[in-house]
């Protein structure tokens, strides 16, 4: 099993269902994955820990519940991402590896 330490929570205090939910969907998800795998979700991560910097938890959130619930992770982000009236510099550079993952997952389909 790869070694990983991803962002559940948005601040300090109790877990939350949905914090327990995002840790065991993590958990599941990560546990037998392919290293291309480990890297998108490494990505992913980035992003929610940046979100989290520039104050945005309801983002944070958003984004946490919409995957729990089997929502496609590329077109979460883009989605939520596209709605944040502000950005960092971080954020705008990932943006574009996660729509390289989505070309990814198209020309693999026909693959």
């Amino acid at each position: 099993m790869k070694n990983f330490n991803f962002t559940i929570k948005d601040g300090p205090g109790k877990y939350s269902n949905l914090d327990k939910e995002y840790n065991s969907f993590l958990n599941v998800r990560l546990k037998d994955s392919s290293d291309d795998e480990f890297y998108r979700w490494e990505t992913y991560n980035l992003i929610m820990d940046e979100l989290l910097k520039i104050n945005e938890k309801s983002s944070f959130n958003e984004i946490k519940y919409r995957l729990t619930d089997g929502e496609n992770p590329n077109k979460v982000i883009l989605s939520v991402l596209s709605k944040l009236y502000y950005d960092s510099s971080l954020i705008f550079l990932l943006k574009r590896r996660v729509r390289d993952f989505m070309e990814e997952d198209f020309y693999n389909r026909f693959y």
